[in-house]
């Protein structure tokens, strides 16, 4: 009997543990390094002292475009833990408390669009021809692929006539939660294609809301799955040193001392630590585009009450128009996440200053929670949560197959032709795989 083919991969992120999952899916024998001493990157999920809960690091909807995401969840069992719309359903509020919702109905797009966009009280009439005309010109192709990537988003707006309150009610609200970045700092010609892909392909435009913690859904099946399954997980474990010879990854070593060798090897690490990992002079020579990535923040702001307020907010989660605070997700009857994405100037200021802007817009949308006592405030700031989808980021991106014979990059800064998301993450693991598998 012939061994089973082995890897390693090095980073225990989401597409780490996608690569070392659909590896073992295919016959590998897997051998996954994390530095850090737990597992899912910037998707996971801790008991917090001052809520006294468990929460997740960040606030996570799916999409119904999430093929390669639903594929690793039902390998290692957790695909049952999402709950997906019939069709695509959002509640938004402002900071007068006026209430408005988009719903889109099971129709053929992009009628299921522009029939919610005619229903969408937030938007005059005028907005909501501006968008049905809009999209109707994606549709057909009429904005040049070459004049996209060389524009911002906001440009495109001016260009096609979409007024600030349609942007704000609007547009915005989609931009921030797919892209996390603002429309300035958004490459038009990813903007449009996530329109082709999310809004113009049937069964593409549907959310799909986890009903566990993110650990439970991404992670802990995952690192049972490999164990269960011959491969091993190392933690805290950091990767010194790559010896190549022949374009070729020969062995790595570890922190521990350890020298390791695999017939493949997947980088799964994210772009601000790539240079490391492979060294200043691959680095330089064959990734020094990398370096112009940058990274954009995100907060989440979590509010516990001292008493249940199913009663003024009954949606799972609701965007805020015209506010910093884009989205509410309600956690549990008593607990509220407040998240605030593209916010590199606010992510730098004090807690005290996150924390009193957020009450202050809270009690603005849903006054009747001022009657709540609020039992605790967590802050938490992910820094380096996504890379900025500008044009820059279009030619910065490497490919997932390298000069390497047998050495690929995972990762949602890689080239997958989708923004910074959990299936940017997992959809960069499986053309790594697909690209072994070939070999």
């Amino acid at each position: 009997m012939n061994p089973k083919p082995t890897a390693c991969v090095i980073g225990g992120g989401i597409a780490g543990l996608s690569s070392a999952v659909f590896l073992v899916n295919a016959g590998f024998k897997v051998r996954l390094i994390e530095a850090s001493p737990k597992l899912g990157g910037r998707a996971y999920s801790f008991f917090d002292k001052t809520l006294n809960s468990s929460i997740d690091n960040g606030q996570h909807i799916f999409a119904s475009w999430y093929r390669d995401t639903f594929e690793y969840l039902k390998i290692i069992g957790s695909f049952d833990k999402l709950t997906f719309q019939k069709s695509l359903e959002i509640d938004f509020i402002d900071l007068s408390g006026k209430q408005f919702k988009l719903k889109c109905p099971d129709m053929k797009p992009p009628f299921h669009l522009l029939y919610g966009i005619m229903t969408y009280d937030a938007l005059v009439l005028k907005d909501k021809l501006g968008i049905i005309g809009f999209v109707r010109k994606i549709k057909a192709g009429a904005f040049e692929e070459k004049k996209l990537k060389s524009m911002d988003t906001a440009a495109l707006f001016e260009e096609a006539g979409q007024s600030g309150r349609l942007i704000e009610a609007f547009w915005k609200p989609f931009i921030i939660a797919v892209f996390n970045a603002e429309p300035e700092n958004t490459s038009a010609y990813m903007f449009v294609e996530m329109i082709k892909m999310g809004f113009l392909e049937k069964g593409n435009s549907e959310l799909v809301l986890p009903d566990d913690y993110l650990s439970n859904i991404l992670v802990d099946p995952a690192e049972k799955y490999l164990n269960e399954n011959g491969s091993r997980v190392f933690k805290t474990t950091a990767v010194k040193k790559l010896n190549i010879s022949d374009y070729k990854i020969d062995s790595l070593e570890s922190d521990s001392g350890e020298t390791v060798k695999a017939d493949y090897f997947i980088s799964a690490v994210p772009f601000y630590d790539f240079r490391d990992l492979v060294g200043s002079e691959i680095f330089d020579n064959e990734y020094s585009n990398v370096g112009n990535l940058k990274y954009s923040p995100i907060l989440n702001v979590h509010v516990k009450f001292s008493s249940p307020i199913d009663n003024t907010l009954k949606s799972r989660f609701v965007g805020i128009l015209g506010a910093t605070v884009q989205w509410i997700f309600k956690v549990s009857v008593d607990h509220l996440c407040l998240v605030i994405s593209s916010a590199k100037e606010l992510a730098e200021k004090d807690k005290d200053v996150i924390i009193e802007l957020c009450k202050n817009e809270l009690f603005k949308c849903l006054p009747e929670l001022k009657n709540n006592g609020i039992t605790g405030i967590r802050v938490i700031k992910e820094m380096r949560a996504t890379f900025v989808p500008d044009n820059v980021s279009l030619d910065s991106r490497p490919d997932n197959k390298t000069k390497f014979s047998n050495f690929f990059i995972a990762g949602d800064w890689t080239n997958t032709g989708l923004p910074s998301t959990i299936e940017g993450a997992v959809r960069s693991a499986k053309k790594c795989v697909n690209e072994i598998l070939n070999k």
